[in-house]
């Protein structure tokens, strides 16, 4: 760790088998792994980078990459002194016309790349990942949509129940309901109530534009479009 004027400089190395140069230019693209199953077997869903561009990204910084092939590679983050970063703390504090969202998902990376996608886009966002936590929270403080997942590990309710128990509940019945999963069930998920289905994986853009969209025929629905007249009274 080092530092160059404004900021601070942080290198994490290896000495291993390194990146094909061809690689380097999509390496923090989401979805995006390396083809070296010749070397070695790899496993994940190729978001670990895009989640750390995104992390340092957040706090004003920015992430490159350097490797040789066969001798290793470098990593450098760049990150701004302190008094560097300026906030607005009034205005933080008194946002409230942020919509709101509620993420239920059991895959933590994607979760961490859903809320950063979202929160750019302008939403507060709560993340939950079991069924029991966030049917609590959505009880306590009902948000303007939910983004749930099917398939939500060893916990006691899935998916499934989630989306059953809001539409039950007549407090909680008429909130826009995405499932957000690996599995198809396009059509179990719409004679269940829900809204919009997409299948893992997409671009986490996608999920913001449909977000919109769900809020938008909820307001078309619930209020009067006013339409300017172009008549003198």
């Amino acid at each position: 760790m080092y530092q160059k004027e404004h900021a601070v400089y942080i290198d994490i190395q290896d000495e291993g088998i390194g990146i094909p140069s061809e690689a380097l230019g999509q390496l923090f693209t989401k979805f995006y792994r390396v083809d070296n199953s010749d070397m070695r077997k790899i496993g994940g869903t190729g978001l670990g980078l895009a989640i750390v561009k995104e992390i340092v990204k957040a706090h004003g910084g920015d992430i490159t990459v350097q490797s040789e092939w066969k001798k290793g590679t470098t990593f450098t983050v760049v990150l701004p002194l302190l008094y560097e970063v300026q906030y607005d703390e009034e205005m933080i504090s008194t946002n409230d016309n942020r919509k709101s969202v509620v993420i239920v998902e059991d895959d933590k990376s994607l979760a961490t790349l859903l809320q950063v996608e979202l929160k750019e886009s302008g939403f507060h966002v709560r993340y939950f990942n079991n069924g029991e936590d966030a049917l609590n929270s959505i009880h306590q403080q009902k948000p303007e949509v939910v983004v749930l997942d099917i398939m939500l590990g060893e916990n006691k309710l899935d998916g499934w129940d989630v989306l059953r128990q809001l539409k039950e509940n007549t407090e909680t019945e008429k909130i826009p309901i995405l499932i957000s999963s690996a599995l198809d069930e396009r059509s179990k998920g719409l004679e269940l109530g829900v809204c919009e289905f997409l299948i893992k994986p997409y671009q986490p853009s996608k999920l913001s534009k449909t977000i919109l969209q769900l809020l938008l025929k909820k307001q078309e629905h619930e209020g009067e479009i006013m339409i300017p007249s172009d008549k003198e009274e």
